[in-house]
């Protein structure tokens, strides 16, 4: 992170701090009855309030926040943690551990809800929440994303580097050939996903770190397009301290994310130009 980039980040966090516990879990007119729903690793688990807060006080807030963690974990968390316990957020326990845990649990324990996903290492702003459940009341069947990117292919036809892939930077935009990007968080209907999103076995072995294609690809397979949110906001704050570990570094700098992109295409036999080409 720049220099500027900490100094407004520890400022935030340290706004987020003074809120009021009680007061984050006190029922709004307003609330949203959607769940947000995340997983983390232990790294992160000191400053994994600052995400709790910051999604406790949109200006619209889910009814239920879901933190999802591996078995192992249950006596390691810490108590700025464990304090933001209370009616509108919990912290659940599965056998899983992986990035996929930030959705696949709440689909299984969740299967009539609308889903929210967000990270574990970013401070969201206080309209986030809203402007993804403005869009989806738009397009109550599409998936909704802040941020998406579409796959790019070079003049033979081959995937591109996953970093060279355009980002969608139009707003309301829907297509088959977007992929949301799951940091920027992302809303998922319920039934928007192919029945194969909560096998483990398969995406363990075709997306092992890339939970947002393995998302993408379910989605496409049940139909369900992609769409930008109708409305620009300002990124996420990063978590000074949360990036120590982080998957781009394998799945972008080491182009990870093509190889399992092309290993789902080869998989469920998708051709990436008929892909490429549904609006």
């Amino acid at each position: 992170m720049k220099k500027k980039q900490v100094v407004y980040s520890n400022l935030q966090a340290r706004r987020l701090r003074r809120l009021d516990i009680g007061e984050l879990h006190q029922p709004k007119a307003n609330d949203a009855d959607v769940l947000v729903s995340f997983t983390s690793i232990p790294s992160r688990f000191a400053d994994v309030d600052l995400v709790v807060r910051s999604v406790l006080s949109q200006s619209v807030a889910p009814a239920r926040l879901v933190l999802w963690l591996n078995e192992r974990h249950v006596e390691s968390l810490p108590p700025s943690l464990t304090a933001m316990l209370g009616p509108k957020f919990e912290i659940r326990y599965t056998p899983l551990d992986s990035c996929h845990c930030k959705l696949v649990p709440s689909l299984q324990a969740f299967p009539d809800q609308t889903i929210v996903t967000c990270d574990d290492d970013l401070m969201y702003r206080r309209h986030w929440l809203r402007t993804l459940l403005d869009t989806h009341r738009a397009a109550p069947r599409a998936v909704i994303a802040h941020i998406a990117r579409m796959p790019a292919v070079d003049e033979q036809g081959r995937v591109k580097p996953y970093e060279s892939w355009p980002k969608q930077k139009q707003r309301g935009v829907s297509g088959h050939q977007l992929v949301q990007m799951g940091y920027g968080g992302v809303l998922y209907p319920p039934g928007s996903l192919h029945a194969d999103v909560g096998n483990a076995a398969l995406f363990m072995a075709l997306t092992p770190r890339a939970d947002d294609l393995w998302f993408k690809f379910m989605a496409w397979l049940a139909g369900t397009p992609v769409m930008t949110a109708g409305e620009k906001i300002r990124r996420p704050r990063e978590i000074v301290g949360s990036g120590a570990i982080r998957l781009k570094s394998i799945n972008v700098n080491q182009d990870f994310n093509r190889r399992q992109w092309l290993d789902l295409c080869e998989h469920y036999g998708v051709d990436v130009i008929r892909l490429l080409a549904q609006a």
